[in-house]
């Protein structure tokens, strides 16, 4: 092992010049290369003990009894500094801004309340404790652990940290919880919707034809929208969907008429299609009451701007469309979200399908033609004459003794027949 301190000398115009700070240099065993570093001190002995400390934490390290050197300086960094960190990693990587925002905020409130200024204050007894007096929606709670957790994963990734301290806090049980539950609109909701909305009903047309978001809504742009091809559709970005990725949506005949206003309407140099028609949520709600439609219902469901692309949900699953094809319509990633979360379960023809049901009790007559074919197959030999001769008479069956014939017989006969009878029964 190689443990030494010195001071760099250079020689400028035939005098050696020797440095004020004292550096050092060593080798731990194992090792092919002496490394240097700065020991900042003029002080002999200072420089040899800071240079004994660093070997000495250099060997902790490799029997791994402590942490090594960075994870040692995040352990002691604040976490804000690790915060602004992630934040500007999350901008290079290409995350939506909004998502970006929603992440600071929610971390910046965490580490606020809980007190956590350095990764040691961070432990999940402490989250537990400020989880257990929160009266957020058990959804938001999820959401606060998922932003935290997202902090924590990535400075492990990183190596800032051996391991993300809240990794075993479980979420919030969702099911049977949900403060905002959400419905549909019926048919005659949104006509009287449409009615009142004045130049927003291209607006909620959109919403619950296409199921974009409020934000993909406003994001689209004049460039975006194709009404000159056979087929009418919207080439939504990648960069304004929730799932960044491109989606192609084909567009309703009554869009396509409400759409050309717009675009005949719109400024030459204004390049966003909808943005300035956009409504706020005191608008949308004003809309609503003068439409008459509960903004909250007796069963606290909601009719929020959100809920437009649960009518369509619900619409695709009323119309028999396919789950897989409204999956995809809606864009989501789970079909249970399409056919549990926002498929409104009021509003399908539930009683109608059990109307529909076959009756088990009511008899259904037995078809003569049936019972007559079935004789055919049998292999029994009636010509077409006998049959057509005795309209009106008792079709009799013949005696199982005219079967007493050679399997070849029995097979042509038997295939003769079933043709005759195959025959006769197409007419």
């Amino acid at each position: 092992m190689i443990c030494m301190i010195y001071r760099r000398k250079r020689v400028t115009d035939g005098k050696t010049e020797t440095a004020r700070l004292y550096r050092g240099r060593y080798r731990l065993e194992g090792e092919a290369k002496i490394t240097e570093v700065p020991l900042h001190t003029s002080d002999k002995r200072v420089a040899q003990q800071r240079l004994e400390q660093i070997v000495r934490d250099k060997q902790m390290e490799q029997s791994g009894m402590i942490p090594s050197g960075p994870k040692r300086t995040a352990l002691q960094s604040p976490l804000l500094n690790h915060l602004k960190d992630y934040l500007s990693d999350l901008t290079a990587t290409g995350r939506d801004q909004e998502y970006i925002y929603i992440v600071d905020k929610q971390i910046q409130k965490l580490l606020r309340e809980c007190k956590w200024a350095i990764l040691c204050d961070v432990t999940s007894d402490s989250f537990l404790r400020w989880r257990a007096k929160q009266r957020k929606a058990p959804k938001t709670l999820n959401e606060y652990l998922a932003s935290i957790s997202s902090l924590l994963n990535w400075m492990e990734r990183h190596e800032r940290i051996e391991k993300n301290p809240l990794k075993h806090v479980q979420k919030v049980q969702t099911n049977g919880r949900q403060v905002r539950l959400r419905r549909a609109f019926t048919d005659d909701e949104m006509t009287r919707l449409l009615k009142v909305a004045g130049t927003r009903k291209v607006i909620y047309l959109m919403a619950v034809y296409t199921g974009l978001r409020r934000g993909e809504l406003s994001k689209l742009l004049r460039t975006d929208l194709h009404l000159e091809a056979t087929q009418p559709f919207i080439s939504v970005r990648a960069s304004t969907t929730k799932n960044h990725k491109q989606a192609i949506i084909a567009l309703h005949t009554d869009l396509v008429s409400e759409l050309e206003t717009v675009l005949a309407n719109l400024p030459a140099k204004e390049t966003r299609l909808l943005a300035h028609l956009m409504p706020t949520m005191v608008t949308f709600k004003a809309d609503l009451k003068a439409a008459k439609i509960e903004f909250i219902n007796e069963q606290n469901q909601r009719a929020d701007f959100h809920s437009l692309r649960h009518t369509l949900a619900t619409n695709l699953a009323r119309a028999g469309t396919s789950p897989r094809i409204a999956m995809e319509i809606m864009r989501h990633s789970d079909i249970k979200l399409t056919t549990k979360t926002y498929t409104d379960a009021g509003l399908l023809p539930v009683s109608d399908a059990v109307i529909n049901l076959p009756s088990l009790l009511v008899k259904k007559p037995t078809s003569t033609q049936i019972g007559t074919q079935s004789l055919f197959r049998a292999g029994h030999d009636l010509s077409t004459s006998d049959t057509e001769s005795h309209d009106n008479a008792p079709l009799e069956v013949p005696e199982i003794k005219r079967l007493e014939v050679d399997d070849s017989e029995l097979v042509l006969t038997g295939h003769e027949n079933e043709e005759s009878c195959r025959a006769r029964t197409r007419t």
